[in-house]
């Protein structure tokens, strides 16, 4: 009896957590392009103002900015400080692949790819211009990626939750 009452609760703990730990995923993506948007605005105002390396801009544009998507911009930062030879698109390429811990999906990670191929090999100006490019097309991400947010938070709280008392409910 006891034992089937302690199994019960952890099967519903079980799905509880892996409800939240996707509902969690929603609510970070949202968070992440907002500190995606901000780093690379910081960039931008790095090129067209301070005229640093690109490499010492990358390590200056996450100021204010913890978690992940800093230590994206340091890894690729680190990456062609210490890789003369690579470029911004490989340093990037190496950077997504490395962070673990970035949520980002496949239109973001588009964005960034097209973006790096052309941060270093246009003048000061065209960077610039890409760079509101693509600080307009991750603004529309975000409004996406809050409204799926809205959407599926509660969705995969619930399932989670119900998920593990169906379970309980066919094992018993």
């Amino acid at each position: 009896m006891w034992l089937k009452i302690l199994g019960s609760m952890l099967v519903i703990t079980a799905g509880t957590s892996i409800g939240f730990s996707l509902a969690s995923r929603y609510v970070e993506r949202p968070r992440q392009i907002r500190q995606l948007i901000s780093c690379l605005s910081a960039l931008k105002s790095h090129i067209n103002y301070a005229a640093v390396p690109l490499p010492e801009a990358l390590s200056q544009c996450t100021c204010g900015v913890a978690g992940p998507v800093a230590e994206f911009f340091h890894t690729m930062s680190l990456l062609l400080a210490n890789n003369g030879w690579l470029t911004p698109q490989a340093a990037m390429e190496q950077a997504l692949k490395e962070s673990k811990q970035l949520i980002l999906n496949q239109p973001e990670r588009e964005i960034l790819a097209v973006f790096s191929a052309n941060l270093g090999s246009m003048d000061q100006e065209e960077q610039v211009k890409s760079l509101e490019l693509v600080h307009e097309q991750l603004a529309r991400l975000q409004c996406e990626a809050e409204r799926l947010c809205e959407q599926n938070v509660k969705m995969c709280r619930y399932l989670g939750i119900c998920g593990g008392l169906a379970v309980v409910i066919i094992l018993i």
